[in-house]
């Protein structure tokens, strides 16, 4: 996920919305010190988005295989001339 993607930069407006408050509307912060809130605030967000996509990416990932076995067992079942092991009947005759 790219540090500049959309939800990265919302995510970052919004936990940074304080500081930025602070240092434009109130002044009681000065806009230096907001802007590296910010970069801060954007460096979180970043890593907390990436964590969030990879474990997805995976999810789903895992998924599509899950339901390509699936489909690939039902193939199976309903083709009749598919070659089906053979289980002896009586398992005691090979033992002795």
């Amino acid at each position: 996920m790219s540090p500049f993607s959309w939800p990265v930069l919302i995510g970052t407006l919004l936990v940074s919305s304080p500081a930025l408050y602070a240092a434009q509307v109130s002044g009681t912060l000065s806009p230096d010190v907001a802007l590296v809130r910010l970069l801060i605030c954007m460096a979180g967000v970043w890593l907390v988005c990436a964590i969030v996509a990879s474990l997805v990416e995976g999810a789903v990932t895992s998924n599509k295989v899950a339901a390509a076995a699936e489909e690939a067992a039902l193939a199976a079942l309903a083709d009749d001339t598919a070659v089906l092991p053979v289980v002896p009947d009586d398992l005691s005759s090979d033992a002795a």
